[in-house]
């Protein structure tokens, strides 16, 4: 069997990769790795967010001040995948339900009852099941049905809370009609970060703390997935899913010596 192709584009998790909590302080040791993968391996990199509370420009804008990112481009999330396929579709009018405060990377967006697309962009903690039966019966209606993520959880502070995927299944099941995904670990995204970096899939490392969207679910789509013993992980994590990771670390600071290792031709 020949090797697999070298790793030519790293592709890093923010929250409980990256950081503690996603406007979090960085996790110890990783910026300077980070750091290390650019300047000496001399591999582009990009911040690849399922993170749907926060705009891209305050994200950008933190990660920047912490050494994580280079360019506001590098930064990838949900909504630029949405942003690209939504409109090209005529589907960038409908429902959309979002947290307020990452309300401006919709402006593209236009609310509309009667929409032909349901946008799903919220956990929806502070919303009430009343509140989601309007995109219930659009759905019925035959309303195209969208949604940035499927994560189970995430952390919050000390605490494991919900994340998207659990309301995406609540209207999913309510409706019958499955949402398409357009964040991790949709291949939608990977191929557009993909094509933008001029590198195939089976030249990306994903990085990540969430075995099953970060690292199993990139291990099958072709790509190395690393799973990461910070933020969110648990210990039975590392066996759980199938297919499994191509690599366990402490942390992101111990990447760069496995990339090293990788790349050796």
């Amino acid at each position: 069997m020949s090797a697999p192709p070298k790793v030519r584009l790293v592709c890093l998790d923010i929250d409980g990769t990256l950081t503690d909590g996603i406007l979090g302080p960085p996790i110890p040791g990783v910026a300077e790795a980070v750091r290390e993968v650019r300047e000496r391996l001399r591999l582009p990199v990009r911040l690849v967010t399922n993170t749907t509370s926060v705009p891209h420009r305050a994200l950008a804008e933190q990660l920047s001040q912490q050494g994580f990112l280079e360019r506001p481009s590098e930064l990838v999330t949900p909504v630029t995948v949405a942003r690209r396929v939504l409109p090209d579709r005529g589907h960038a009018r409908g429902i959309l339900h979002v947290e307020p405060a990452a309300r401006e990377d919709f402006a593209w967006f236009q609310d509309d009852p009667a929409g032909p697309a349901i946008l799903l962009a919220t956990e929806a903690h502070d919303l009430r099941i009343a509140d989601l039966q309007p995109a219930f019966r659009r759905l019925l209606e035959g309303a195209a049905f969208y949604t940035l993520q499927r994560n189970r959880y995430y952390k919050k502070g000390d605490a494991l809370v919900t994340d998207l995927g659990p309301v995406a299944a609540f209207l999913s099941y309510a409706s019958g009609r499955e949402a398409e995904t357009l964040g991790k670990p949709s291949a939608l995204l990977f191929d557009s970060v993909a094509k933008e970096a001029q590198v195939s899939r089976a030249e990306i490392a994903m990085v990540g703390d969430d075995a099953e969207f970060d690292v199993s679910a990139s291990v099958a789509l072709g790509m190395r997935g690393i799973l990461v013993r910070t933020g969110k992980f648990r210990p039975e994590d590392a066996a759980r899913f199938t297919p499994s990771p191509t690599a366990v670390f402490d942390s992101v600071a111990d990447l760069p010596a496995w990339l090293e290792g990788t790349n050796v031709s």
